[in-house]
């Protein structure tokens, strides 16, 4: 079997599907945790590829009404989303995967986990009138890290930050990798031999 380059395999993904409608297509293109009944989105298999050491990956569980997903970006060994929130602002949430996190000057204290498989680290910053409040969590996991940064443009905190971890989640590599062998009926790999964050 061989890896395909990011948009190659993201093409075969989608090959041979019936024609999608303008929701699903922009869904497909979307860190989705399932999309038409199946594990991720093609934008979840080019996070994979993108790091792949990460045994999990970031994605969207449910998006809560007044929440949408903008400035998806992917390069080698880094991904990043924003969630943009009618209330508290564009970009309220920047989501990024990295191969390793990097606190530097950040303080950050460990707290129980609501993802299985990850530990989990709190920096709370300010809540200032005029300037809202930031924060950042930590998940480390095999092989990865992924990073919540919130910036909300007001005051409020617990109501946000609330739908944000009902909103988010993370997908097994390994789902993610038998979706890609399936889809393409063992036409490509996810990950080459010895690459892949979980076997």
């Amino acid at each position: 079997m061989r890896r395909l380059p990011l948009l190659a395999l993201a093409g075969l993904l989608l090959a041979g599907c019936v024609q999608p409608t303008s929701y699903e297509f922009t869904q497909s293109r979307q860190p989705f945790c399932e999309h038409r009944g199946d594990p991720g989105t093609r934008f979840v298999v080019l996070m994979a590829q993108a790091v792949p050491t990460a045994s999990q990956l970031p994605c969207i569980k449910l998006l809560p009404v007044g929440w949408s997903v903008s400035d998806a970006f992917v390069r080698n060994g880094r991904v990043r989303f924003a969630l943009n929130s009618d209330r508290v602002g564009p970009h309220a949430v920047q989501v990024a995967l990295e191969r390793t996190c990097q606190f530097g000057a950040v303080k950050a204290t460990r707290v129980p986990s609501d993802e299985p498989g990850t530990r989990r680290y709190e920096q709370i910053g300010d809540v200032r009138p005029g300037v809202g409040f930031t924060g950042t969590r930590f998940y480390l996991f095999k092989g990865g890290c992924v990073i919540y940064r919130f910036q909300f443009s007001s005051e409020q905190r617990a109501g946000p930050i609330g739908e944000v971890t009902l909103a988010l989640s993370f997908i097994a590599r390994d789902a993610v990798r038998r979706l890609v062998r399936e889809t393409t009926d063992g036409r490509a790999e996810l990950d080459p031999s010895g690459e892949a964050g979980s076997r």
